[in-house]
């Protein structure tokens, strides 16, 4: 049965995933900052048949971080698995250079997936190996337009897992870098534009879930989108920039 530390459990691809694990028997430490949601969450999980411990925690307070993943260690009696979840965005092009917005999402998205990864570490090497994951984005491949901050937040983690994954490898630790499209979540329900290929929370924990097993680098889906963005990367400015700027402008004509 595996040990697995989640953070951003409260709501969306995190809340969903929970319960995914749960019902495959996992014992969980459950990680936000909501100690309601988070009990709801855990008394779903106990439906399921799955444990759950809730474990409040904002990532964005990275000394508070390293304090959870001890307790996180007690409550489960060593874990093995970690999957750095927790992330914000924003969903106005108006708040693109809105300084207060960028901050929290480099707090969160970066720095708490930064620590959560790192202050782990010593506890999958004491456990003798495990697996170490984060929760980025498809939307890291490229800067998205009005989504700079964003964008860059999640490639900053990806990168780092891509070099945890070398690192990390003779020790039996697995590195696994979740790279999701849309998925239907309270966060993307403020988008004002159509969203490509969305998939429900519950079908994406599920495919995290199955894939997971395999501990392989990456996981990204859906296939098209993953397919999209993947070429998207390789366009040069020339022509990357004026269609990056068409499709700004007609985002920005939907929503006058």
């Amino acid at each position: 049965m595996k040990k697995i530390v989640l953070t951003g459990a409260s709501s969306g691809i995190g809340r969903a995933l929970a319960i995914e694990l749960g019902r495959r028997g996992a014992e969980l430490v459950i990680a936000a900052r909501r100690k309601s949601e988070l009990e709801s969450l855990a008394q779903e999980i106990a439906a399921v048949g799955g444990t759950a411990h809730v474990l409040v925690l904002d990532v964005a307070n990275v000394a508070a971080v390293k304090e959870g993943l001890a307790e996180a260690d007690r409550m489960l009696g060593g874990f093995d698995t970690v999957i750095a979840n927790a992330g914000v965005g924003i969903n106005d092009p108006e708040d693109a250079f809105n300084w207060e917005d960028v901050e929290r999402m480099l707090d969160v998205n970066v720095r708490g997936a930064f620590a959560t990864l790192v202050h782990s570490i010593p506890y999958l090497r004491a456990h003798g190996g495990g697996q170490l994951s984060a929760v980025t984005s498809l939307a890291g491949r490229r800067g998205l337009p009005a989504s700079g901050a964003y964008s860059a937040s999640k490639a900053a983690v990806s990168v780092f897992l891509e070099t945890l994954r070398v690192d990390l490898l003779a020790e039996n630790i697995r590195v696994t870098d979740i790279q999701p499209g849309f998925v239907d979540t309270p966060m993307t329900q403020r988008n004002r534009f159509k969203m490509p290929f969305i998939w429900s929370a519950e079908k994406a924990a599920s495919y995290i879930s199955d894939e997971l097993e395999g501990a392989p680098g990456v996981i990204a889906f859906p296939l098209p989108l993953d397919m999209v963005t993947s070429a998207v990367s390789m366009l040069p400015n020339v022509i990357y920039d004026p269609l990056a700027k068409l499709m700004l402008d007609r985002n920005k004509h939907k929503q006058e």
